[in-house]
């Protein structure tokens, strides 16, 4: 069994791509949000963000007994997917996708997902630092990591872009990490202080 892990920003398409893939391969996903407000490991709940805030280091060991159990059903590929995926220790995980997203769309998608306009700035800021690809490289992994640019593109593309790296290893190059700058864009379009106080 190949671990796949797919992180990113809320409104980049994680969910809806792990679903898909499923409809492809013999894969099996574990969503982190899911399984930590199941399990109850939420030690509590923002209301300023409006999230759950998950004990990580309790969660950790439901989350590799959780593995485990999905181990032994022999499926060939496990997804797990979460914006707070780098919580997987890089023992578990093969391959790691990062879903980015232009912040004028990721504002459009988090307004029609109903999120309050603190919470939508918050995360486009989050995406245009970049968050989620800098804590899987301040982990130090040396693992395959990419990120796809999910602005113009359906879940169908997305999907088949993941399967064509982890089945058939190609256009790896066109995905890696390093690619997409979205601070860099706002900064030439003197634009940062739409996002930024």
């Amino acid at each position: 069994m190949k671990t796949i892990v797919i992180s990113g920003t809320p409104g980049c398409g994680k969910t809806s791509v792990s679903k898909k893939i499923t409809e492809r391969l013999n894969a099996e996903v574990i969503s982190l949000n899911k399984l930590a407000i199941s399990k109850n490991f939420s030690s509590g709940y923002d209301n300023n963000r409006e999230t759950y805030i998950v004990d990580t280091n309790g969660f950790l060991p439901i989350l590799k007994n959780e593995i485990e159990i999905i181990q032994k059903n022999n499926p060939d590929f496990l997804i797990i997917e979460g914006h707070f995926s780098d919580i997987v220790p890089e023992s578990y995980i093969n391959y790691a996708f990062i879903l980015r997203c232009d912040p004028d769309e990721l504002y459009k998608r988090l307004e029609k997902k109903g999120y309050k306009l603190k919470k939508i700035r918050e995360n486009i800021q989050a995406e245009i630092l970049g968050n989620c690809v800098n804590y899987f490289i301040q982990k130090g992994i040396k693992l395959p990591l990419f990120e796809i640019d999910t602005t113009n593109k359906n879940i169908e593309t997305i999907s088949k872009i993941i399967i064509d790296i982890v089945v058939e290893n190609e256009n790896a190059e066109n995905y890696k990490v390093g690619n997409i700058d979205w601070l860099e864009k706002l900064f030439k379009e003197n634009r940062l202080n739409e996002f930024f106080d």
